[in-house]
């Protein structure tokens, strides 16, 4: 089988730095903090940075982990929420094509995903990919706007503070 065909077989989204093999590293580990089913630890948040961003970011299949892992936590640290942000942000904004530019069908899976999620982060993700976008569809921006000011997040980030 040429490398291509092993490319296409493995289903990767992008070859790593350091090959397939750290695709499927990155991928198990993220899986396996889901299977331990508990709140992250700020280690924990260190050695995710470290395997995601050692060379492009997420890929799609680890952005789409990354929120099942979210949906898993019940009282994270405060490392894991500022990751998780900053993380998904980068691959809607900077990994996506094109670049800085949120199109409907990112926006549509953005959403979907972060409506999944506990209230308040879902509601700063989305914010923050707005934030660093250039450009983005109208409905994401006011849809965006309505779960900001909804009273249910509003009441979740009180609590926070």
């Amino acid at each position: 089988m040429t490398e291509t065909q092993t490319m296409n077989h493995a289903g990767a989204a992008k070859i790593s730095l350091f090959g397939l093999e750290a695709l499927d590293e990155r991928r198990a580990l993220i899986s396996s903090l889901v299977q331990s089913g508990r709140d992250l630890l700020p280690s924990d948040v260190r050695q995710l940075r470290r395997a995601l961003f050692e060379d492009e970011g997420a890929s799609r299949e680890e952005a789409q982990a990354l929120f099942e892992l979210e949906r898993t936590q019940a009282a994270p640290c405060a490392e894991w929420t500022a990751f998780f942000i900053e993380c998904l942000t980068d691959h809607v904004v900077w990994q996506c094509r094109p670049t800085g530019i949120v199109v409907d069908e990112q926006a549509e899976w953005l959403v979907r995903e972060a409506d999944r999620c506990r209230l308040a982060t879902g509601a700063a993700l989305l914010a923050n990919v707005l934030a660093e976008a250039h450009r983005a569809p109208g409905w994401l921006i006011a849809a965006v706007r309505a779960r900001v000011a909804a009273p249910e997040v509003q009441a979740e980030l009180a609590r926070e503070d």
